[in-house]
């Protein structure tokens, strides 16, 4: 190996350990000098203060069309779980002429259908709260694919389990594997490996859009000043 090629081998090691001891702290600059002195020593500044400095790295800001689209990512990713905003008025709605807390709606909602008004299951469920035909017909649902009618439908359907069951839990595990699944195992949650899933995904569910809300609320609250 030549000199010249030790050399430029030794400072590019020198650079690359500045640059991940310079970033592993807070980042006080947007440039990086560095050279090597008689004895081989390398020195480094975020200013050149000689000659001899050479620029080793820097940072250029990140175009605004990226900080964009970071920022609709970030939104995205901080909204992922709530319904969308022209659903909301329908889930409470729903919830309201159901006697149930919104939160548990939309929590179902999410988990059936991932707020899909068109989702169609290959058993036949439809929709956003995906009421099988029979339990559509049975709450009064004419066109299981419109939310309104779907959401007031699921609504009175899991009104009717809660008062049946007296037990969210068991509420839930019926709305998922049928009444008479749960009555068939002594009223317990049947052992199916998809109902096993669906109540506590939908319980989970619940539990962080309540936190959620309990948040917003007290944020949203101002004392007023004497």
């Amino acid at each position: 190996m030549s000199v010249a090629n030790a050399s430029s081998r030794r400072v590019a090691i020198a650079a690359s350990a500045a640059v991940a001891f310079w970033c592993a702290g807070p980042c006080w600059a947007d440039r990086l000098y560095g050279y090597a002195d008689e004895r081989g020593v390398f020195n480094f500044s975020d200013a050149p203060s000689t000659p001899r400095h050479r620029l080793i790295l820097e940072i250029r800001p990140v175009p605004k069309a990226i900080e964009r689209a970071r920022s609709m990512v970030a939104a995205r990713k901080s909204d992922r779980g709530h319904a969308p905003t022209s659903l909301s008025p329908l889930i409470r709605n729903a919830a309201h002429r159901g006697r149930i807390d919104p939160s548990l709606i939309e929590a179902i909602a999410n988990v059936e259908s991932g707020f899909n008004e068109r989702a169609r299951s290959p058993k036949g469920a439809l929709g956003l709260m995906q009421l099988m035909p029979a339990t559509a017909t049975r709450f009064g649902v004419s066109d299981p694919l419109d939310p309104e009618q779907n959401l007031l439908g699921g609504a009175r359907y899991l009104r009717e389990l809660l008062d049946r069951f007296d037990s969210l839990p068991l509420a839930l595990a019926a709305y998922n594997a049928g009444e008479a699944a749960v009555q068939r195992y002594g009223n317990a949650i049947p052992p199916y490996a998809e109902t096993m899933r669906y109540v506590p995904a939908v319980l989970g569910h619940y539990e962080r859009l309540r936190d959620s809300a309990t948040i917003g609320t007290a944020q949203s609250t101002r004392v007023a000043p004497d």
